[in-house]
């Protein structure tokens, strides 16, 4: 009887024990979320070519009035015009204008005409001495280049984009040689409301 007592605790306390072992053994291996291994990310190819529109500037636009006894601006008047509203803006009818577009978008949509009666202008840099600018017509929303840029600009600036709502001059920039230089020259233009071009005038034509 005792013999079998005694085999009676014993089997008890080998069970408890491999219940004991089972129980830590479980619990001692990692889960599922432990062994998942960080996949490594993917590289996302993007289109890395981004056009930056350069940062708008906003030159002085000095009105004929202010500067008639420098230039005639009086010489090239532009039509009289009530403005009331404007028209959708058409970047289909110049090939740059959409490299340009928030900056366009923005003048638009803030500016009145400020130039040849007709024209919202909106001017930008484009490098150390150099400024590049398009006007938009608020009657169908077409866009025309600027006489400005690399052609029109000088090391030795006086003064640059001068022009205003009642006329048709535009001078791109009053330029001299050297800082010392008593001497200027101009580089002028008429806008051509007909053939929507700017044809350059000659300093006996604007003064």
């Amino acid at each position: 009887m005792k013999t079998i007592l005694i085999l009676l605790i014993a089997s008890a306390i080998f069970s408890c024990k491999e219940k004991k072992d089972k129980v830590e053994n479980k619990i001692s291996q990692p889960t599922a979320i432990e062994t998942v291994i960080a996949e490594t990310p993917r590289e996302i190819k993007t289109d890395t070519t981004i056009f930056h529109e350069p940062e708008p500037i906003n030159p002085e636009k000095t009105e004929p009035d202010a500067v008639s006894s420098v230039f005639a601006f009086n010489k090239f008047p532009s039509a009289d015009y009530k403005f009331v509203k404007k028209a959708k803006l058409n970047f289909s009818s110049d090939e740059g204008a959409y490299n340009f577009r928030t900056r366009i978008k923005e003048a638009y949509a803030s500016g009145t005409p400020d130039f040849a009666s007709y024209y919202i202008t909106v001017i930008f840099g484009c490098g150390a001495s150099c400024i590049m600018g398009l006007m938009m017509d608020v009657r169908d929303g077409k866009i025309y280049g600027l006489p400005l840029g690399e052609e029109t600009s000088c090391m030795f600036a006086e003064d640059r984009a001068i022009f205003g709502l009642g006329s048709k001059l535009f001078i791109a920039s009053i330029c001299k040689e050297s800082p010392e230089d008593e001497n200027v020259y101009y580089h002028a233009f008429v806008w051509n409301e007909e053939k929507k071009v700017f044809e350059k005038v000659e300093e006996k034509d604007i003064k």
